[in-house]
């Protein structure tokens, strides 16, 4: 699984992968967590990313997160705040390209600054040198603002994959 390190404008992007193995950096990671994985921001969230409630929960959260994709911690490369994860999973087994599921999500008071587009930009800015590759992120039909991101950064609906609450989007790096 590639663990991805990249700066945009704003934000400085990088695997949680050495904060989780100091024990004083994954508390401080989950006191921010538990702050910022709000009802709210996990609403469109397919129900493996919901939290179940409680600090354990947390802790138990960032477990199953790590043990089923990598994480990336996204930052204000001004002031190392917390903005938001990007989460990336391996996709089905392609040998001729590599396939990553996407999904990202912010904390509530960074919605509407332009986060994620620029996240996304820089992130598939990366992944185009790995090339070939293909990005895939679903959408709750419903997040309609979340599926304005992954059309900015140049993604193109899927019909063929998508469901009927769920909609796919799909960028090719040949």
């Amino acid at each position: 699984m590639p663990r991805y390190r990249f700066t945009t404008q704003r934000l400085s992007v990088f695997s949680w992968h050495d904060v989780l193995a100091d024990p004083a950096m994954r508390a401080s990671l989950e006191a921010e967590l538990s702050g910022l994985l709000t009802p709210k921001v996990l609403e469109h969230l397919p129900p493996p990313l919901q939290l179940e409630g409680g600090k354990a929960s947390i802790s138990d959260w960032i477990d199953a997160r790590s043990a089923e994709s990598e994480v990336h911690l996204v930052e204000d490369l001004r002031t190392s705040d917390l903005l938001g994860l990007l989460i990336l999973a391996e996709g089905a087994s392609d040998p001729d390209q590599t396939v990553l599921h996407i999904g990202y999500l912010f904390a509530q008071h960074a919605w509407g600054q332009g986060y994620a587009s620029e996240m996304l930009v820089g992130l598939c800015s990366v992944v185009e040198q790995d090339r070939p590759a293909r990005l895939a992120g679903g959408v709750d039909r419903q997040n309609q603002a979340s599926a304005r991101v992954l059309q900015k950064a140049g993604f193109e609906l899927n019909p063929e994959l998508s469901s009927s609450d769920t909609d796919m989007y799909v960028r090719e790096f040949p």
